[in-house]
This record gives structure tokens, C-alpha cells and sequence, in this order.
């Protein structure tokens, strides 16, 4: 998962398209925004999310920033996904940083056990994606990091927590 930043911004509900189109006259060539969804700027690395800050509090604009992971286009992803992310209008998924983990299996755990582990997390998966590697990477919800660990052990197998 690739890391992004969003800003949320917190903008009157009258005035909506006219101050779309402000904030996007006001951002060009200053910030290159990544993507959006409804009020939330995306960007790729912290001085276009600094400079857009410094348009927001010329415009009175409020905002909140966070850190978020775009998934990659081959992510399955499973109902519980929307608790936890949010697809943008060009379609790229993306998960709350801080709401989640992600895992893979170590490549000296049996695929045996490995195949029985992944049966017992399905439940809990947020997400399912093939890395570079062609490893599979589960994303699950960060509060059951512990109980992934515990799966993982039990079947014999370890997991390797991914930043």
C-alpha cells in the first residue's frame, strides 16, 4: 500500500460548487493534488499537502489532515472495507492509516498451514492484494494485530507485519 495524505476540509454546504472551483483556481501551481473525494484533498507527499494548508487558511478554510494507503488496483475488497476506507471518483481505494494493519506470511511458513491460517482470517479481512513479490497481502483491522499473530502461531505459521 502506498502512502498518502488527505486533507478534509470543512466547507459551508451552500456554497459548495462555486468554492470548488476557488479552491481549485486558488491550488494550481501550488499543490498538485493526487485525487479527491467529495471534500478530501489527496496528495502525494507533504510539501504539496503544506501548500495546500497555507491556501486553505488563505481562503478560511478549515481542514484535517490524515494519513491514509492507497491500495493497489488488484485489491479484493470485502464488506467491511467502507468501515474502514473509502473509493475515490477516479476509483482508487484507499483505508484510514490509522485503522489498519497489514500483514503477509514469512516465506518459511508451510503453504499448508499457511492456506489454513488464510481461512481463519478471511473473516476479519478488510482487503486481500498480491504484492511485487506475487506474496499476498491481508489488511486487516489494526486493533486485531494480536489475534492475526495468535491465527498465524496456531496453524504453525508466522506473519510479518508490513509498514
Amino acid at each position: 500500500m502506498e502512502p498518502k495524505i488527505g486533507l478534509l476540509m470543512d466547507l459551508p454546504d451552500d456554497k459548495l460548487p462555486g468554492l470548488f472551483a476557488q479552491i481549485d483556481k486558488a491550488l494550481a501551481g501550488k499543490a498538485d493534488v493526487f485525487d479527491r473525494d467529495k471534500e478530501m484533498l489527496i496528495f502525494s507527499q507533504e510539501a504539496q499537502k503544506l501548500a495546500a494548508l497555507t491556501v486553505m487558511a488563505e481562503l478560511n478554510i478549515e481542514t484535517d489532515p490524515m494519513a491514509l494507503r492507497l491500495l493497489p488496483n488488484n485489491a479484493e475488497l470485502t464488506d467491511l472495507f467502507s468501515d474502514y476506507g473509502f473509493t475515490s471518483r477516479i476509483e482508487n481505494n484507499y483505508l484510514y492509516d490509522k485503522l489498519v494493519v497489514s500483514f503477509r506470511f514469512t516465506t518459511d511458513s508451510p503453504q499448508a498451514e499457511v492456506d489454513q491460517a488464510a481461512l481463519q482470517i478471511e473473516e476479519h479481512l478488510l482487503a486481500l492484494y498480491k504484492d511485487s513479490q506475487d506474496r499476498e497481502v491481508f489488511v486487516v483491522d489494526r486493533q486485531l494485530e494480536e489475534l492475526m499473530k495468535g491465527i498465524a502461531k496456531a496453524y504453525r505459521c508466522r506473519i510479518e507485519i508490513l509498514a
